[in-house]
């Protein structure tokens, strides 16, 4: 790493009472497992102040994490130049942020796209440091990427839809939270 500082990562979602959440604490507990030195915060677009949903609490039960202490934030309270890395849900989420702050475009990724990215062989060399290197990861990326919906890029909203769909999109955050941690980890390496 290019200092002694851990990477902020923000992950995003609508509400962040469901996906954002849970993705959140996997991808923290994932990245801590492994020595990884990223730090995982989670936010949503709305302006909520509210706990997790009761079905995402009990889906990472499931996966051994207790998120019954998550309070909802809104990412309007945060500094999002602060973060090395925010990964959102879908594509309208990456677009509500690089809509305001254009500029993060090279660190904003759906979590699909980027677990993408970071298996893609390259045939250049990386340059030097995490924060570049995720950045070299955008290189060449389209905005129109951001356009429309995707079940390529997004995960879907289990929101209302029962413990089932809560249960399923926790397993497929786990694989994208297993794909990405090591991903990063050997980005930093």
């Amino acid at each position: 790493m290019e200092s002694s500082t851990r990477l902020q990562i923000l992950v995003v979602c609508t509400a962040n009472i469901c996906r954002s959440p849970m993705f959140g604490a996997l991808l923290g507990r994932d990245l801590a497992a492994i020595g990884a030195p990223f730090e995982v915060s989670s936010a949503g677009l709305l302006d909520w102040d509210q706990p997790a949903d009761p079905s995402a609490v009990l889906a990472m039960a499931g996966h051994a994490i207790d998120i019954s202490e998550h309070r909802s934030q809104p990412v309007a309270s945060l500094d999002l130049s602060s973060y090395g890395l925010i990964l959102t849900m879908t594509r309208e989420h990456l677009r509500e942020i690089v809509i305001d702050e254009p500029e993060l475009f090279p660190v904003t990724f759906t979590a699909k796209a980027f677990a993408r990215a970071l298996g893609t062989p390259r045939e250049d060399e990386l340059p030097a440091g995490i924060s570049a290197r995720i950045r070299a990861l955008s290189v060449g990326r389209p905005t129109s990427s951001m356009l429309g919906q995707s079940d390529e890029d997004d995960v879907a909203d289990p929101y209302r839809l029962g413990q089932q769909e809560f249960d399923t999109t926790a397993a497929e955050l786990a694989e994208l939270s297993r794909v990405i941690s090591l991903g990063l980890h050997s980005l930093a390496g």
